[in-house]
């Protein structure tokens, strides 16, 4: 039995050529990604590029849903600052990146590609059809990439080619194509695998039988077992490109120098010897081949052996906006107000930076999965490379706790601001200090006096911090985007149904001129309807979040709720109660005041929140008395 539609909550590959040429954006789900910043790809050869290819398990677990998973444990990525580019691999004929990392990755101002790749004889028989039509597959694939708004393609052939030309021909033409689009923007990068000759043979170096490749791309992806003779090869034929070219990491270790694991770090120091870039698969193996609970604290033992050879990103554009979020928790916050569920959802995972002598608190948060614990001293938080003109103003908010004063600093080329203290360099304009939920809030708005560059933010305290919440930006801008606020209200459908003696409810929300970033979903998960409440908060269930217009949530009934075909009986029916949280691209909720989301003001509700109560009258409550009818909520929606 299918009560929906699967392909508009979840996202897909393309598994072979027919499904490729019949393709068309007016039937493929629209991807609501977020764009990227092209001023955060410059061609600076001082440091090499850092590229992670993401290959676990053929991909499109959790990850695919756009909704998210209740899988708190599922394996995410959050060292986006010392990487440039990420690539979602599986071994489908056209991996296309779900939804979720392409926005987790442009959040965090870095590349998302997808994969094509052909394998074994079913690729060489694929290849030759390709070659049959290859202007109209290259219109396909860029118009995917479009279409879904991530930025390039790895291109792994790892078959016999019969015609190297054709082969050269789509490369060179699906690279061009691309690049009429933003030159800046867009990359191809070839996988060291077929030769000038049409054989397939890792070369594992960059030489004269595989250059063509090289020369018609952006990078070449180099194979995992080279020598050091392989990498003084390909830095001398690689000439002044010697940057585009990435050296192959097996973190799982297979025929790898220093067998991958935590001994990683080893392949590095060879690689940095010969100037080259580095390429790391399969980064997911932290998660795979370790305790799942563990996952954080192996994430940091296995990044801080790495960092040495990575040149961190900058922050080079305001606004900067941070809630310290990962894509998953066991809790999820709002204004410091703990809703204790199970959730992953990368759509969610905010600006992350890398910081020392830190960790990630998820029992405590001020917005989203938790907060960033900063040990005493002081601490750069993000690294910046901003410039800053003469009588611009600027906001600067941070949430957080702390037993002892904290001093936000930052560092210009020639001398550090202490951001809340007025000098010649600021006037201070407003100050704004309160406690939400206690979580302390310090704003402050102030004047440039100067033009000047800023490096960095740091944070002084002598006590450890906990980081809820950091914005740096423009007011004016700010008053400008809350201004065009306007409600509109929840559409609703709802299908009941009985499976297996269980009794589901399936409510389709439906959005109207989003004016979000995303939107949060609660529902009441008391039988007490909130007329009935005397004030009293709702207690509300957090149950997903997303940016597109709709949302199917998904609910299994206690056994206190039955169907009631005929609308016979005289017990009452069921309501459900749903909040819509709306967050704007400032991480602000798009309501008028700043009380908790889920408490009502009779006179004033809708300028809080956007709320829908579903009316199901074939729904009946045995007993009213009983206080949840909640028993699960379905993610898995393709169960059905």
């Amino acid at each position: 039995m299918k009560f929906f539609d699967t392909e508009k909550i979840s996202c897909k590959p393309i598994s072979n050529l027919t499904d490729l040429l019949n393709w068309s954006r007016a039937t493929s789900p629209k991807y609501h990604t977020q764009k990227l910043n092209v001023s955060y790809f410059s061609n600076d050869d001082n440091v090499p590029k850092f590229l992670v290819c993401h290959d676990m398990k053929n991909n499109y677990l959790e990850d695919k849903f756009y909704q998210g998973s209740n899988s708190p444990n599922s394996f995410s990525f959050y060292h986006w600052n010392l990487i440039d580019t990420f690539i979602y691999f599986s071994h489908h004929f056209v991996t296309i990146p779900p939804e979720s990392w392409i926005n987790a990755a442009h959040e965090n101002n870095c590349r998302m590609l997808g994969t094509l790749i052909t394998e074994f004889q079913e690729g060489e028989i694929l290849c030759n059809k390709i070659f049959n039509d290859l202007d109209s597959v290259i219109d396909k694939i860029v118009d995917i990439t479009l279409h879904f708004g991530f930025d390039g393609w790895l291109v792994n052939i790892e078959n016999k080619i019969q015609d190297v030309n054709k082969l050269n021909y789509f490369v060179e033409n699906l690279t061009k194509k691309l690049k009429i689009h933003n030159d800046k923007l867009y990359q191809i990068i070839w996988y060291d695998s077929v030769i000038k000759t049409g054989e397939l043979k890792w070369q594992n170096e960059l030489n004269e039988k595989n250059y063509q490749f090289f020369e018609a791309t952006d990078g070449f992806f180099v194979n995992y077992t080279w020598k050091d003779q392989n990498l003084e090869t390909s830095f001398k034929n690689a000439k002044n490109r010697f940057r585009d070219v990435y050296v192959g990491i097996d973190v799982f270790g297979r025929g790898c120098l220093g067998n991958g694991g935590f001994n990683t770090y080893q392949a590095l120091e060879a690689i940095e010897k010969y100037n080259l870039s580095y390429a790391l698969f399969a980064p997911g193996w932290i998660h795979e081949c370790n305790d799942e609970e563990k996952f954080y604290e192996n994430s940091e033992k296995f990044w801080s052996l790495l960092e040495r050879f990575i040149s961190r990103r900058k922050i080079k554009q305001l606004p900067l906006i941070t809630n310290f979020s990962h894509a998953s928790s066991v809790n999820f916050f709002v204004q410091g107000e703990k809703f204790a569920h199970n959730w992953n959802n990368l759509n969610l995972q905010s600006l992350l930076p890398v910081v020392e002598n830190s960790s990630w608190n998820f029992d405590d948060g001020f917005y989203g999965s938790g907060s960033l614990v900063v040990q005493p001293g002081l601490n750069e938080i993000f690294s910046l490379d901003l410039n800053i003109k003469h009588s611009q103003i600027l906001l600067f908010e941070l949430v957080f706790k702390s037993d002892e004063y904290v001093k936000v600093m930052v560092e210009t080329e020639n001398f550090n601001l202490d951001l809340f203290t007025e000098s010649n360099q600021i006037k201070i304009l407003e100050t704004l200090e309160k406690s939400i939920n206690n979580w302390f809030v310090k704003r402050v708005m102030f004047k440039v006096e100067n033009e000047i560059n800023l490096k960095s933010i740091k944070i002084e305290s002598a006590t450890q911090v906990n980081l809820g919440l950091m914005r740096l930006f423009e007011p004016s801008g700010y008053q400008v985007e809350r201004k065009i606020f306007k409600f509109n209200p929840i559409e609703t459908d709802l299908k009941i149904f009985k499976l297996q003696n269980e009794v589901y409810l399936m409510i389709k929300l439906i959005f109207s001129n989003l004016n979000a970033k995303y939107q949060n979903i609660f529902v009441n998960k008391s039988l007490i309807q909130k007329e009935n409440l005397n004030g009293d908060k709702l207690d509300l269930r957090y149950i997903g979040s997303t940016k597109k217009d709709e949302f199917l949530l998904c609910l299994k009934m206690n056994s206190n709720i039955f169907i009631d075909s005929t609308n016979e009986s005289r017990n009452s029916e069921l309501k459900v109660e749903i909040i819509v949280q709306e967050v704007d691209h400032h991480c602000e909720n798009l309501t008028k005041r700043e009380n908790q989301l889920y408490k009502f003001d009779n006179d004033d509700e809708d300028k809080w929140v956007r709320s829908a109560t579903v009316n199901c009258s074939k729904l009946k409550i045995h007993n009213p008395k009983e206080y949840s009818f909640i028993k699960e909520v379905i993610y898995d929606l393709e169960f059905f």
